[in-house]
């Protein structure tokens, strides 16, 4: 009898190392190393764990490969309402210093006892996909900054191929060129620096953007770039990726360009008409873009 009562007793106990057993091999979240940099944000009656990049560093170990989600928010007075811009310095393993920036208005519903006369912006999302390996990547605060940050970072699971999705046309006609990988020929949007690709969806729930470095003579085997997604007039999210040639493909088009090997980055599409965009933030290279859609 008292045995038993003992077993019901750590039953709730055993299932919550359960359910914390399972987050940690989900790895939903990455944490810091400065683990005394944690914010308690409370959005829409759910908690949510940030660190404060004020003026600190926040430090992150992590094993590839994985794609990982850097959410960003802006630290604003209690009553400014107005759209404000906030920025951090990523550095990945010893490579070079990237700023990052963001432009969102403050978003209602969201507190932190640590900041009670303050509230937070709209997310900011960056995205990095992390090699095979060991890797760090620092996130730095920018001097002089406009406004404070607190950083969240997740894990996000890679998206697949062409399964189940078809492809989705851009807008002004714009004619896709030919990757040709073994017998098969894929279409692709060539993305320039400076322009946008826009693409108006219709019964779909998700889009995915499957894009490809074009690797030209004098780039090294392995190279970064960086692309930009829109919603109507909003950044969706802007994505980092690592990559390397693909010499199992060509452009059909042009055949002195070797294709990188694909990387993706996926929306959840809203109720409504509305347009996506994605553009390409490195001057000097080249990149083919797919998209696809699921119903």
């Amino acid at each position: 009898m008292n045995q038993n009562r003992s077993c019901r007793m750590n039953r709730p106990g055993l299932l919550l190392l359960g359910v914390i057993f399972l987050t940690l091999l989900r790895g939903e979240t990455i944490l810091p190393s400065e683990r005394d940099k944690k914010e308690i944000l409370t959005i829409n009656e759910k908690k949510r764990t940030y660190y404060q990049l004020h003026n600190n560093t926040l430090t992150y170990k992590i094993a590839g490969p994985k794609r990982v989600e850097i959410i960003a928010r802006g630290v604003v007075p209690k009553k400014d309402y107005k759209e404000v811009r906030f920025s951090y310095n990523l550095i990945m393993d010893d490579g070079d210093s990237i700023i990052i920036s963001h432009s969102a208005a403050k978003k209602k519903n969201i507190t932190s006892s640590q900041h009670p006369g303050h509230g937070f912006t709209l997310p900011g999302k960056y995205f990095i996909n992390i090699p095979k390996g060991n890797h760090w990547f620092k996130i730095e605060p920018v001097p002089k900054a406009d406004v404070p940050v607190v950083i969240r970072v997740r894990v996000k699971g890679f998206e697949k191929g062409d399964e189940d999705r078809q492809f989705v046309q851009a807008l002004a006609g714009i004619k896709p060129k030919s990757l040709i990988i073994g017998k098969k020929s894929v279409r692709y949007y060539e993305l320039k620096h400076g322009e946008r690709l826009q693409f108006e969806p219709k019964k779909l729930s998700k889009l995915t953007f499957l894009s490809r470095l074009g690797f030209i003579n004098g780039m090294s085997n392995y190279e970064n770039y960086q692309i930009r997604v829109w919603k109507d007039d909003t950044i969706y999210g802007t994505y980092f990726f690592s990559t390397e040639k693909s010499e199992d493909s060509i452009i059909k088009e042009d055949k002195k360009v070797i294709p990188g090997k694909w990387r993706s980055c996926a929306v959840d599409l809203s109720k409504g008409k509305h347009t996506y965009s994605v553009e390409l933030l490195d001057k000097g290279k080249k990149v083919f873009v797919r998209c696809l859609g699921n119903q």
